[in-house]
């Protein structure tokens, strides 16, 4: 039993120590995609430069992109991924995957892209998410009053699409 306890007491500092550890690297299109062992190995993972054709390719579950496989394998891999994108790439970013997807998009500068669902945004649901979030609203989501002073005291963005879909979807 004694070897029994040493085994559970190791496999459980093993995910202690991973829960602790990152991985960063930089989206290159014809770069070899990283090794599946650094997700047995870290908890969080920042996929730095990621272009809006990785975007699409991810979106559509297009798996001949070796990267595609290798970041829905971390998903599998309950692993934390954030993607890096450059300002300029939000509006193509479909607003079903800041809402549904298990990844976290954020810009350059480090600011969270996020959407809600709902006609009606509330204080509540702003005061959730992080300061300086950019959020994806369409035309039919209205904002309570309170729920503006909150996106002011948090310094969020506001960015309207016209419908649900981003660019490339129409």
């Amino acid at each position: 039993m004694n070897d029994l306890e040493q085994l559970v007491a190791q496999v459980l500092d093993k995910l202690r120590q991973r829960e602790q550890q990152s991985y960063d690297c930089t989206y290159e299109q014809t770069a070899t995609v990283p090794s599946a062992q650094l997700f047995l190995d870290n908890a969080n993972v920042t996929v730095e430069n990621v272009s809006i054709e990785l975007i699409t390719s991810l979106y559509r579950l297009d798996f001949s992109n070796p990267w595609v496989a290798w970041l829905l394998q971390g998903i599998d891999y309950q692993v934390h991924l954030q993607l890096v994108i450059n300002e300029l790439a939000i509006n193509f970013v479909p607003r079903k995957m800041l809402l549904d997807w298990p990844i976290q998009i954020v810009t350059t500068h480090q600011q969270p892209l996020n959407a809600l669902h709902g006609h009606q945004l509330s204080r509540v649901a702003l005061a959730a998410l992080p300061d300086q979030t950019i959020l994806v609203v369409t035309p039919q989501q209205r904002l309570t009053a309170e729920a503006t002073d909150v996106l002011a005291v948090k310094q969020m963005k506001l960015q309207m699409r016209t419908d649900e879909d981003c660019i490339w979807q129409k």
